[in-house]
């Protein structure tokens, strides 16, 4: 393919912009150094001449229509376009987010810029204040360094969210599992092994017995016939078999000390109410999932032997809308 510049990092709606202005005395650069409280913005034109010193606007709405009434008082006192303007920042956490959303629904160009380039930037490398961090700041800008697409929009960004989000919990509820089966190997060795229990692990059933007066002494105590219909009313095959290899290897299974078991049923009981509650909260974002990802084009991707609705959603969510995305 036929190279059209030799600066492939630039990014086309900055070049457009600059070619749109023709001289670049008649475009403004803003660039803004995002915080959670105030961001610090500067006024510059295309040449690097500083049109107004660094100033702090609020992070809200007021902030925004601040913002937006100074650029438009500045552009109209040097003889500026306002379609000549050009806002850009660092890439930065999420507090910062409906600010610029804010700034491109009034259809503002505005980009984004890494980091450590914008450092690299920096007149001195050594320290850094909001001064030096705006400079730096103006020339990746200047330089046509940033990326003015956001990677996701729409249901693409609703479907990242929610698969980033059921990752964390089902990283959450694995640390879970492993908290619950330190303590089940105190209270009943043995019980979240299938092969001598003949219980699923992490089954309904499982987490019912596990959930309330659970100990290696107690389960050996309880009646055969209550256990059976317990199991029966959870879908356990053959429970009568089921209990009698329950009920033998709580009789086996080491017990711990009298005075700690009410102490260690406490603390499951507890962590089983958070196991339960993060399962449901995975399966309604699963359900969320499902429904985002069949009004993509990602669904296809279900077709492909192997791939499941969370792959694909994955998949698709972090690529973005395929007709944007280069």
């Amino acid at each position: 393919m036929k190279k059209k510049n030799i600066f492939q990092n630039q990014s086309q709606e900055i070049l457009t912009l600059f070619e749109m202005a023709e001289n670049r005395s008649k475009m403004m650069c803003v660039p803004m150094d995002y915080a959670k409280k105030d961001h610090m913005v500067l006024f510059c034109n295309g040449n690097g001449k500083i049109l107004r010193k660094p100033f702090s606007i609020k992070n809200s709405l007021d902030g925004k229509r601040y913002l937006v009434d100074q650029v438009t008082k500045s552009c109209r006192h040097h003889g500026i376009s306002l379609q000549h303007v050009l806002f850009g920042g660092e890439d930065c956490g999420s507090y910062a987010d409906n600010f610029i959303i804010a700034l491109r629904s009034d259809k503002w160009l505005v980009a984004g810029v890494n980091a450590h380039d914008a450092k690299t930037y920096r007149e001195n490398m050594q320290a850094s204040t909001d001064s030096l961090d705006l400079l730096g700041i103006s020339k990746m800008l200047l330089s046509c360094r940033g990326n003015c697409s956001p990677a996701q929009s729409g249901i693409y960004l609703d479907l990242r969210t929610l698969v980033r989000q059921r990752r964390k919990l089902v990283n959450m509820a694995t640390g879970m599992k492993n908290r619950i089966h330190t303590t089940v190997d105190r209270i009943f060795p043995g019980f979240l092994n299938e092969n001598k229990s003949g219980i699923a692990p992490f089954s309904k059933c499982s987490l019912l017995l596990m959930e309330d007066r659970f100990s290696a002494p107690q389960i050996h105590r309880r009646q055969g016939p209550t256990l059976t219909k317990l199991l029966s009313r959870q879908g356990v095959q053959r429970p009568d078999r089921c209990v009698e290899k329950l009920q033998k290897l709580a009789a086996q299974a080491l017990k711990p000390p009298e005075q700690h078991i009410a102490t260690l049923q406490i603390s499951l009981k507890q962590q089983i109410k958070l196991f339960t509650c993060l399962q449901e909260s995975i399966q309604q974002l699963y359900t969320e999932i499902a429904y985002n990802l069949a009004q993509t084009q990602g669904a296809f991707l279900t077709s492909i032997k192997g791939i499941g609705i969370v792959l694909a959603a994955g998949v698709c969510a972090e690529i973005g809308d395929p007709y944007k995305q280069k």
